[in-house]
């Protein structure tokens, strides 16, 4: 999973359920990563509120670091759950 646009943070927040679901032993650590993926969500609008106000390029390339941010994160995730289904043989 990729995240393009502030549109596909619904699909992110489904991929949660999906998480918590398949993975039952690690709730606490699919929370973890579900705070801090709405962390970089929620400076992710309030960037997206200033460049509406301001019209700044700067503004939309950080919001791009943000979107980059979470994209590692799911990276990271996917990863760990590919070895996670290796590992059960």
């Amino acid at each position: 999973m990729k995240i393009e646009s502030d549109k596909d943070f619904d699909q992110l927040r489904a991929q949660f359920t999906g998480w918590r679901k398949r993975f039952p032993m690690f709730t606490h650590d699919v929370q973890r990563i579900e705070k801090m993926i709405n962390e970089h969500i929620q400076t992710h609008s309030k960037i997206m509120v200033l460049h509406r106000q301001t019209h700044s390029r700067s503004h939309l390339e950080k919001a791009q670091q943000e979107i980059d941010a979470i994209n590692k994160i799911i990276d990271t995730v996917e990863k760990l759950e590919l070895m996670a289904m290796l590992s059960r043989g």
